[in-house]
């Protein structure tokens, strides 16, 4: 691997978007091994038994041990089981059993990978449906796998990718199945805050960044907060300007004052600068940006002050003949 660093990253829908992210809970995964004997055959029967009755104190092993035992089942093994889950639920579907969404998601995937293990996959993991503008984001080492839709993706600073389905990229089965934390429950759905007029937030809660929205009407010129940390811009509609104040913090002569925009443009920002966006009368200035999540810079919370609480006189002079009694 690349680094030693990890790789929190979020997900921002541009359009309806659509993802697998995380571990179902282990009732709707003992419902799919129940109803999915294909599933079950891969998953092979001692490890879909053991995760079937296994205690919830037991739950995270089992779902370990059941879920690398799909992702290493034999590849003749997964496709004879792909062939047949999509022979049955095709015919289900033509004798008019309405498929479920996570039944349609797997005929989808197979069409773009056929008979690759990752179709069954699908089946451990949430299905996330995001509407433009929504957000999940992910801790490292959490399974996930894009699978519609335009986005902006964000993450911290590593190159590090593990793969082992519905890729043509190389997998490294062993390393992905041993390195989750196999973690269960839906991912957190983000819809961004309001920090400024202008300026939406998308803050995960990891360090090293956030997602933010600037958009600015057609001719107008707006002035954001500035940023304690550097920025990263990309415009993604529009034509414009950014324009850094006179008196930040820019002091490198190379850099410019003022940056003209538009849609594709990239440009860093130095921590510190105060900026000015204008747009053109054409259209609305939108831009995304990278930015340290405001959190790094949030004021510690100090703890309160200890008062000491009065005490009542009787209680005082009661204490006083205890002692002296004992």
């Amino acid at each position: 691997y690349k680094d030693d660093n990890h790789k929190p990253e979020m997900a921002l829908a541009l359009e309806d978007f659509e993802a697998l992210c995380g571990f179902v809970s282990s009732a709707e995964l003992k419902d799919q091994l129940q109803q999915q004997p294909e599933l079950r055959l891969c998953v092979g029967e001692e490890a879909a038994s053991s995760f079937l009755q296994a205690e919830s104190t037991e739950a995270k092993s089992a779902l370990k041990a059941a879920f690398t035992a799909l992702m290493t089942c034999d590849a003749e093994k997964v496709a004879g089981a792909i062939d047949a889950m999509v022979q049955r639920l095709t015919q289900d579907a033509a004798g008019n059993r309405s498929l479920s969404e996570k039944e349609e998601l797997v005929l989808r995937l197979n069409q773009q990978y056929p008979n690759d293990v990752g179709v069954l996959s699908a089946f451990f993991l949430n299905q996330v449906r995001l509407a433009p503008g929504e957000a999940i984001f992910l801790a490292a080492n959490e399974p996930h796998a894009y699978v519609s839709g335009e986005l902006v993706e964000c993450m911290a600073s590593s190159d590090n990718v593990i793969r082992a389905g519905l890729t043509p990229k190389f997998r490294d089965t062993a390393v992905l199945c041993e390195s989750l934390t196999y973690n269960t429950g839906p991912p957190e759905v983000l819809k961004g805050q309001r920090v400024h007029d202008h300026v939406k937030a998308y803050r995960p809660p990891f360090d090293e960044f956030e997602i933010q929205h600037i958009e600015v009407p057609a001719g107008e010129s707006v002035a954001v907060p500035t940023n304690q940390g550097p920025l990263l811009l990309l415009v993604h509609a529009g034509a414009g300007a950014a324009k850094a104040a006179e008196g930040s913090s820019v002091k490198d002569a190379a850099l410019q004052q003022q940056a003209e925009l538009h849609r594709g443009s990239i440009v860093f920002v130095p921590a510190g600068t105060s900026l000015t966006y204008d747009a053109s009368a054409a259209g609305a200035l939108k831009i995304w940006v990278a930015a340290v999540n405001a959190k790094v810079f949030a004021a510690p919370v100090e703890a309160p002050a200890e008062v000491p609480a009065e005490v009542p006189a009787e209680a005082l002079e009661a204490a006083k003949e205890r002692v002296l009694v004992a």
